[in-house]
C-alpha cells in the first residue's frame, strides 16, 4: 500500500513539474518576459547512478521532490518512464487510498 501512495506522489510530481518544463525553455528569453514575472517551474534530471540510470524531480528552487525506487539500463528506459507517468497522469485522477 506504501508503494502505491509513493508511486501516486512521484507520478503528480512528474505531471507537474513535466508540463511546466516545455514553458520554461521559452520563458528563459528575457527580452519576453522583460516587465513581467516568469513562473516559476522545476527541473527533470536523468543521471547514472550506482543501480543505473535514474531521474529525479526538483522543485524551482533545487530542492529534489522526486526519485525513482529503482535504477534503469539507459536513460532510454528512464524517458519511457517518465513519458509513461506523464500519460498517466494526463488521463487520471488522483483517487484517496485509505489503509
Amino acid at each position: 500500500m506504501r508503494k502505491v501512495v509513493g508511486l501516486v506522489v512521484l507520478v503528480l510530481s512528474v505531471a507537474v513539474v513535466g508540463s511546466s518544463v516545455v514553458p520554461s525553455i521559452e520563458a528563459q528569453d528575457k527580452s519576453k518576459t522583460k516587465g513581467k514575472e516568469k513562473d516559476k517551474v522545476g527541473t527533470v534530471e536523468i543521471y547514472k547512478a550506482k543501480d543505473g540510470y535514474r531521474f529525479r524531480i526538483k522543485n524551482p528552487d533545487g530542492k529534489t521532490i522526486a526519485i525513482p525506487t529503482r535504477g534503469h539500463e539507459s536513460k532510454d528506459d528512464v524517458v519511457k518512464d517518465l513519458d509513461e507517468i506523464k500519460a498517466t497522469l494526463n488521463k487520471v485522477k488522483p483517487t484517496d487510498v485509505n489503509d
